[in-house]
């Protein structure tokens, strides 16, 4: 968990948000990554953590309004993910007074909760509480030209 959190901290620097929304290294402008959300790729809908990734690289900026636009519950994923550091570093030094305390259990399914319901929060805002016809007529025909490709 270290070296994850370890990775998301270094690419929360090393990515930029582009204006598009699209997100890119910095020391590759005009070459954007492409879309990691399956569900808003597939079924043009957002995921519990869409959102997560631009929150965390504007969190890196300082720039906490909007990580806080782009996902509300970003900035507590991220502070959950840096104290990682000091809570692996205790327990790689000290582990027999670091076991795995309910506490850290309950947190990992308050930020679950947490997540669903924001997202749930938005799907209501947005409109979409009930699945769109689009969405209905698009999921099945998706899952099929998936299947003709893959043959």
């Amino acid at each position: 968990m270290l070296v994850v959190a370890t990775i998301v901290v270094f690419l929360s620097f090393a990515l930029r948000v582009r204006d598009d929304t699209r997100v890119e290294f910095r020391l590759c402008p005009g070459y954007p990554l492409p879309e990691s959300c399956m569900s808003k790729a597939w079924f043009h809908h957002d995921c519990p953590g869409c959102g997560l990734t631009r929150s965390f690289i504007f969190l890196a900026q300082g720039d906490w309004r909007r990580s806080f636009s782009t996902h509300r519950i970003g900035w507590l994923l991220a502070l959950s993910i840096v104290a990682q550091f000091p809570y692996r570093w205790i327990s790689l030094r000290q582990p027999e007074q670091i076991r795995s305390p309910d506490w850290a259990r309950w947190f990992g399914w308050l930020l679950i909760v947490l997540l669903f319901g924001n997202w749930l929060v938005n799907v209501v805002l947005a409109g979409n509480s009930r699945l769109s016809t689009d969405f209905i007529r698009e999921c099945p025909r998706r899952l099929l030209w998936k299947e003709e490709i893959e043959s």
